[in-house]
């Protein structure tokens, strides 16, 4: 039983947004001057500058990932960047909108099938793995920590998170109740299991980043304990569904 339908995850890299540093003569090639040219031109630089921001906020943190830094990593100057996104803050809202938007296309082509609770939970954890499970989100994180927190934020860029929030999340829910079936009608329910199967995945993927949190590795351990996780929610949501059936 397929957890997607259609083709894979709608970027072609296994760690979208992570990328290698780029040398001034690949980042500064152009299509030629015709306007779809032109077009392909500018949404090529953008792809690698907001590349270059995820690859940088990963490697360097949040506030080490300079203007400057992202912009010798993407292989341009700083002005190029103003020219596609204007500030630093800006760019980073543009990679927060790229991930959302690649979060909507990979859940909106997504679908939940089986007889069972458990089935449909294993199907799920396989689709949210894909970007939850990704190093490129804990960049996102960052950008969303930082940028919610900090009082410099303007007004409209807080105001764009909140849409892009929303929008991404509209999909998920369908896919939630798809999952719990009958028992989406109790309150809370579908938030919470999306919460504990987003946090589970999150913290998966530090245990391979935090040395002071690691475990001993072991080849099967991931696979393990998604198997433990879904052993123990699936008797309850068959339970609440069974009583709501």
């Amino acid at each position: 039983m397929a957890a997607r339908k259609g083709p894979g995850p709608p970027w072609s890299t296994p760690y979208p947004g992570v990328v290698s540093a780029r040398s001034p003569e690949h980042a500064a090639r152009r299509p030629p001057a015709d306007d779809a040219g032109e077009d392909a031109g500018q949404q090529s630089t953008r792809r690698v500058v907001i590349d270059a921001a995820v690859a940088c906020i990963l490697e360097r943190g949040f506030y080490r990932a300079s203007s400057n830094e992202i912009a010798r990593r993407a292989g341009v100057t700083w002005g190029v960047i103003q020219h596609h996104f204007g500030t630093r803050e800006a760019l980073l809202l543009a990679v927060l909108e790229d991930g959302a938007q690649r979060f909507t296309e990979l859940v909106s082509s997504a679908s939940i099938e089986g007889d069972t609770v458990a089935e449909r939970l294993a199907q799920l954890v396989d689709v949210l793995a894909v970007h939850y499970g990704s190093p490129a989100y804990l960049a996102y994180m960052q950008i969303n920590l930082n940028l919610g927190h900090d009082p410099s934020t303007s007004t409209t860029v807080r105001a764009t998170m909140t849409q892009v929030a929303e929008r991404s999340s509209e999909h998920m829910r369908a896919l939630v109740r798809d999952t719990l079936g009958p028992a989406t009608g109790v309150a809370d329910l579908s938030t919470t299991v999306w919460l504990a199967l987003r946090g589970f995945l999150v913290s998966q993927q530090l245990l391979h980043t935090l040395a002071y949190d690691s475990v001993v590795p072991e080849s099967d351990r991931v696979a393990r304990q998604r198997r433990l996780l879904i052993e123990m929610l699936a008797p309850y949501l068959e339970q609440v569904a069974a009583q709501r059936a």
